[in-house]
């Protein structure tokens, strides 16, 4: 089932939070997203105590496939015009109140990191529509394709375990779309052919990999055979050269995705996380309004021990692992 968990802070909640963001931004001036990152932990744990249980058990338990924090304090002044080109590849980037928050709630569930081959390896990436690119299917950027079920970056061996979203703009109402692993019945040997290295989980196009992760012959399912982890890109699906067997396992985890998704729609300010070990996501096409007034989100995504990904990242402090 897909569960998601819906939390609003007080008026008392919502000034801690905002009294604590105004220091990060005028008093220690952190809108650099990397001397930012540096500290996020650190502020994080003056959110206010019932955000931090919410966050703590959301990770812990596993009884949640998504957070959904509404109406948070940030924005207050209007948003600016959505960009029109990428952001955070411009020298001097700065991220704003709203992707802070996003930062500090994410660092209640682990460390914001990203890709070499995804914008640089800049962890805060901006999901925008752009008129030139709305056809390609599976792509952030694009509108006019769907863009099918995946865990985010499902190609690579070190991804994140949680996604993180915040909202600055969507008049278009355009949700995103949420569907969990928990309580798919699958077969003894359906388990046995996904938990083996025999499938193809390719990257979408926002990575421009240099083919350092081998993509072919990996596994579906991990973890707990009894509740199993997922990793899948069925945005992207190649079963060319599997069993008839593997394919009617395959396309039942997609059947129970498609019974059991979950659509949000993001309101600004809205933050959103997803356990990207157990979730897969995904947007519909919709028609934006491009410019100045065009949907846009900040995604980040955290992992729970960046040690793992050492021997896969430049240095200790990089935060961009390579791909």
């Amino acid at each position: 089932m897909t569960h998601i968990k819906e939390i609003k802070p007080d008026q008392n909640e919502s000034k801690v939070i905002k009294d604590l963001i105004d220091h990060i931004v005028f008093d220690e001036k952190l809108d650099n997203q990397y001397d930012f990152l540096e500290r996020a932990s650190i502020f994080a744990q003056e959110l206010p105590r019932s955000i931090r249980e919410e966050f703590y058990h959301f990770k812990r338990h596993e009884k949640y496939a998504a957070i959904h924090v509404k109406d948070n304090p940030v924005l207050l002044n209007g948003v600016q015009p959505t960009p029109r080109k990428l952001i955070e590849l411009e020298d001097g980037y700065k991220i704003n109140d709203a992707k802070i928050l996003l930062g500090l709630y994410g660092s209640l569930l682990g460390e914001g990191m990203g890709f070499t081959s995804q914008r640089n390896g800049s962890i805060y990436n901006n999901i925008i529509p752009f008129e030139e690119l709305q056809n390609i299917p599976n792509s952030s950027s694009g509108s006019n394709k769907d863009f099918g079920f995946h865990v985010e970056d499902a190609f690579h061996p070190a991804r994140a375990e949680f996604l993180g979203l915040v909202c600055m703009r969507n008049e278009e109402r355009a949700p995103t779309t949420i569907s969990c692993i928990d309580g798919i019945e699958l077969t003894d040997k359906e388990k046995d052919l996904l938990f083996q290295d025999r499938f193809y989980i390719s990257h979408n196009p926002i990575h421009s990999t240099s083919n350092i992760v081998n993509e072919e012959g990996q596994a579906i399912l991990f973890g707990a055979k009894e509740e199993p982890y997922v990793r899948i890109n069925a945005a992207a699906l190649n079963l060319d050269n599997n069993s008839l067997d593997e394919i009617k396992a395959v396309n039942k985890i997609i059947d129970f995705f498609n019974k059991n998704k979950k659509s949000v729609v993001l309101n600004t300010s809205d933050c959103i996380f997803v356990d990207n070990f157990r979730c897969v996501h995904a947007r519909d096409a919709y028609e934006p309004l491009f410019g100045e007034k065009a949907r846009w989100l900040a995604r980040v995504v955290f992992t729970t021990d960046l040690k793992k990904s050492r021997g896969m990242r430049g240095s200790v402090q990089s935060r961009a692992i390579i791909a």
